[in-house]
C-alpha cells in the first residue's frame, strides 16, 4: 500500500506492510538498546523520550474486537488473588528457583526483577496494577500475590523472563494524564486503556489511584492496587450509542441517511428521559450522535425487542469474556432481558443498566477501527499469535460498510459541537463521549456523581490506536461534562502518541478478505520521529 506524501513531523514509509501478519520477535539487544537510557517516572512522562522505536510495535490497522457492557449496578473492583479461587491459583512449583524470571516492557525495560521475597520494581508505579507484587511462599506454592506476579508465578519461578506488550512511554503518559485529570476534577477513581487496533496489543492500561509495589508491605490503603482498567465495571453511558446504531444497520433495520423527528423528552414506563443539548426537531442519525440524543436513541431502540438488544450487545463482547490471557478481567453485565421493564429497555439503549470495563470498550471500539473485525486484546507478547497472516482469535462482527458508516458518524461527532476538544492536531479522530449516572449500592438509587468517559480511535481513515478513558465520582463543582473532563485526557495522550511515533496523514484504502470471518489488510505502522 503506497502512502501519500506526509508533511511535518510525521515520518512515512513507501514500503507496503501486511496489516495482519506473523511478527518475528527481534532480539532485545538488537532492537531495544537500554544502556544509558533515562529511567522513566510515571509522574512526569513529558520529560522522557526514547531514542529507538520497538520494531514490533508497528501499529497495524484493521482487526476488531467485541466489547461487553453490563448491568446498572456499580462495578466492584476485585483483587487478583481473591479471584484466584474462581479461576484457580497457578500451579505450585516445589523447587526453589535460583532466580525468579523478570517481567519486561515491550522495549525491554525491566519492570520486575530479583528473588521472589526480595523483588525489585525499578520503575516504581509504572504499570504497577498490571505487574502486581510477590512475597513469601504461599500454601499453594506460589510467591506471586497480585497481578502478573500471581498469574504467571509458575513461569517466573522457572526463571523465565516474560515480555509484555506494554509500551513504557505510553504507559507513563497515560498514567500521568489520568492522575492529572483526577486531581484537577476531584475524581475518586478512573482508568484508561490504549490498544494497538489491528493486533490487539495492550499498549497502556492505567488505573487511578496508583501505588508503588516496592512498598506493598507497608500499604494501609489498598485502593491503589486495583487494576480498574480490567476489573472495574461501569455503566458507560453514551459511548454505547454507536453500538445500537451499528446493530440496527447490520440487522437491516436502519439506513444511515434516515431522518427522524426527535422531541426533547420522552416518557417510557414510569420514567421521563430528556435530551441535554438543544436541537432541531428533525435529526439525522449522525446528528443524534453529535447531540447525544437520548430521545433519538430510545426511539431507535424500539426497533429491537429487549432480547434482540441484549443479544446484539453480547455480539459486540459485552457481558462476555474479552479473551485476554494471564490477567483477571471482568465480563461486564447485562441483565436477563426477560426481566426488563420498558424503562430498562430504554435505559439500555443509552448505555445505562448495562456495564463494561475500559478494556471491553476499547476492544469494542476497535471493531469500528478494524472494518468490523474483533481482535482479542493481549498483554503478554507471546500470546499475540498469527496463523497464515491472520491474527488468531479475529472474528468479523460487522460488514466493512457498516463499520465505515459508523466511523464516519463518529468523525462527524468529533468535528462538530463540543467534542472538538478531543481533536488531535494532525490526525482525524473518531469518537464519542459519555456521561452516566452511578448506582449507589448503599442507597439503592442512582446518583448524579457518575462516570464521565470518552472512547475513540485515530487516525480515523487508517486507525492505529484505540483509546478509552473514564473518571468516576468527579467533584460536580470541578467538572460535570465528559467533553470537559474525559475528552481532554484523550486528546493529550493521543497527541503524545502522534508526537512520539508519527502517524501518516492519509493512506490508500485497505483490502479486505473475509475468509472464516477474519480480516486481512495492509497498513503502515507508527514510526517514532527523531
Amino acid at each position: 500500500m503506497a502512502l501519500r506524501h506526509v508533511t511535518g513531523r510525521f515520518a512515512s514509509s513507501a514500503a507496503p506492510r501486511e496489516r495482519v501478519r506473523r511478527q518475528e520477535a527481534p532480539s532485545a539487544a538488537a532492537v531495544y538498546p537500554t544502556a544509558g537510557a533515562p529511567r522513566r517516572d510515571a509522574r512526569t512522562p513529558q520529560t522522557r523520550r526514547s531514542a529507538v522505536a520497538p520494531a514490533h510495535l508497528q501499529l497495524h490497522k484493521r482487526l476488531l474486537l467485541s466489547a461487553a457492557l453490563v448491568v446498572p449496578l456499580s462495578a466492584a473492583v476485585v483483587g487478583f488473588s481473591s479471584l484466584g479461587l474462581r479461576l484457580g491459583a497457578p500451579p505450585s512449583v516445589l523447587r526453589e528457583a535460583p532466580q525468579r524470571g523478570r517481567i519486561l516492557a515491550a522495549d525491554g525495560t525491566v519492570l520486575a526483577e530479583g528473588d521472589a521475597e526480595a523483588r525489585r520494581y525499578p520503575e516504581g508505579r509504572l504499570a504497577a496494577q498490571l505487574i502486581g507484587f510477590s512475597g513469601a511462599r504461599q500454601p499453594g506454592g506460589n510467591f506471586g500475590l497480585e497481578g502478573l506476579e500471581f498469574t504467571l508465578d509458575a513461569r517466573l519461578q522457572a526463571g523465565e523472563d516474560v515480555r509484555l506488550t506494554i509500551d513504557p512511554e505510553l504507559q507513563a503518559i497515560a498514567q500521568g494524564e489520568l492522575a492529572r485529570a483526577a486531581r484537577e476534577h476531584g475524581a475518586e477513581n478512573g482508568a484508561m486503556v490504549l490498544l494497538e487496533a489491528g493486533s490487539g496489543r495492550v499498549l497502556a492500561a492505567a488505573s487511578y489511584p496508583q501505588f508503588d509495589p516496592n512498598t506493598h508491605r507497608n500499604l494501609r490503603d489498598r485502593t491503589g492496587v486495583a487494576n480498574r482498567a480490567f476489573l472495574q465495571q461501569v455503566e458507560p453511558g453514551s459511548v454505547m450509542k454507536p453500538f445500537l446504531i451499528a446493530a440496527l444497520m447490520q440487522a437491516g433495520r436502519l439506513e444511515a441517511d434516515e431522518v427522524l423527528e426527535v422531541e426533547s423528552t420522552i416518557r417510557v414506563g414510569n420514567q421521563t428521559f430528556r435530551d441535554v443539548a438543544p436541537h432541531d426537531l428533525e435529526l439525522s442519525i449522525a446528528e443524534m450522535l453529535r447531540y447525544s440524543s437520548n430521545v433519538g436513541m430510545i426511539k431507535l431502540g424500539e426497533r429491537f425487542s429487549s432480547a434482540e438488544l441484549a443479544a446484539w450487545y453480547r455480539h459486540f463482547g459485552f457481558g462476555k469474556d474479552v479473551g485476554l490471557k494471564h490477567l483477571f478481567t471482568q465480563t461486564g453485565q447485562i441483565n436477563d432481558p426477560a426481566t426488563w421493564v420498558p424503562q430498562d429497555h430504554a435505559s439500555a439503549t443509552i448505555g445505562q443498566s448495562v456495564s463494561a470495563t475500559a478494556l471491553q470498550l476499547a476492544a469494542a471500539y476497535s471493531v469500528f477501527a478494524n472494518d468490523g473485525v474483533f481482535v482479542p486484546p493481549q498483554i503478554v507478547e507471546s500470546e499475540v499469535l498469527y496463523e497464515d497472516g491472520v491474527r488468531v482469535g479475529a472474528e468479523r462482527l460487522l460488514s466493512p460498510e457498516v463499520a465505515e458508516a459508523v466511523t464516519e458518524m463518529l468523525v462527524y461527532t468529533v468535528e462538530n459541537g463540543s467534542l472538538t476538544v478531543a481533536k488531535i492536531p494532525g490526525v482525524t479522530v473518531a469518537g464519542k463521549s459519555g456521561s452516566a449516572d452511578l448506582f449507589d449500592t448503599d442507597k439503592g438509587v442512582y446518583i448524579n456523581a457518575g462516570t464521565l468517559s470518552f472512547a475513540g480511535f485515530f487516525p480515523a481513515d487508517d486507525p492505529k490506536v484505540t483509546a478509552v478513558v473514564y473518571l468516576q465520582r468527579v467533584d460536580p463543582n470541578r467538572g460535570s461534562l465528559s467533553a470537559l473532563v474525559a475528552a481532554p485526557v484523550f486528546r493529550r495522550v493521543g497527541s503524545e502518541v502522534v508526537a512520539h511515533w508519527g502517524v501518516p496523514e492519509t493512506a490508500a484504502p485497505s483490502t479486505l478478505a473475509t475468509a472464516e470471518g477474519a480480516l486481512t489488510a495492509t497498513t503502515t505502522g507508527l514510526q517514532r520521529t527523531r
